[in-house]
């Protein structure tokens, strides 16, 4: 194949492949090419991806990652900014990361009508926070343990669980902890604090992922980070085909 036909050809495998695949990686493609005997260097393949993704046929999902996502996740922030404000007027250099279960509202078959709220921040701050949080009347826990979730833990109107933070997760925005790490915590937390069942819980992240393009590779490296699974159905959510049950 010339150069141009290549590219061509690639351009035409990609654009139905896309179709099929909401996220896939650069080892899914060359898998591809493979299978349709198209033969092409590893450096040309990355400058043709380069090429389509700059083209908007594909749409960057992190590094060695791609979607056909084109409009990037939007995270509702309202559910937490009074927390953020209240921490950040107490103790404005701490550094500290902040998501709520209602932010996930959008994705549940049932919709929530309480939430909890969690904080991840230095180990040493967690006291101060609590602190904070109960001049404000919230029903604070201070990274509680098995014991004490199952003897004392309930969630009401206000709700926050405050918990030590996590070691290279994923940059924060002015403290608002980004999607890819949300969708991680709450799987985690959710076995704890028993949100809801299990299932369910994948079927809310798996329809986060279809709902905005997120950067996949941050997500499963936070997942690794954790040392935690994801269900076969979200580790494999590249493979998920558009339209189907998600």
């Amino acid at each position: 194949m010339s150069n141009v036909s290549s590219k061509d050809i690639l351009k035409k495998e990609i654009t139905f492949f896309k179709e099929l695949h909401l996220y896939f990686n650069y080892a899914d493609v060359k898998k591809l090419l493979i299978e349709k005997n198209l033969q092409i260097t590893n450096s040309t393949l990355k400058t043709y991806l380069h090429f389509l993704t700059k083209e908007k046929v594909l749409f960057d999902a992190g590094k060695g990652w791609y979607s056909s996502i084109e409009k990037p996740f939007r995270l509702n922030k309202e559910p937490v900014k009074e927390i953020i404000s209240t921490i950040n007027q107490k103790l404005p250099l701490l550094p500290f990361f902040c998501w709520s279960t209602e932010q996930l509202n959008p994705f549940t078959h049932h919709i929530l009508s309480k939430f909890i709220t969690f904080v991840y921040t230095d180990s040493d701050y967690l006291r101060n926070t609590v602190e904070i949080l109960d001049e404000m009347n919230y029903s604070v826990f201070e990274n509680p343990t098995k014991a004490e979730i199952l003897k004392l833990f309930k969630i009401d109107e206000k709700t926050v669980i405050v918990l030590p933070a996590i070691s290279k997760q994923p940059e924060s925005n002015e403290n608002y902890a980004p999607i890819e790490k949300i969708l991680i915590d709450f799987l985690m937390e959710n076995i704890k604090y028993k949100i809801m069942e299990s299932s369910e819980a994948e079927k809310v992240v798996e329809k986060a992922l279809v709902s905005g393009r997120l950067n996949i590779s941050v997500m499963l490296s936070y997942a690794e980070r954790r040392k935690f699974n994801l269900p076969k159905s979200i580790n494999q959510v590249h493979l998920n085909t558009k339209g189907g049950d998600s």
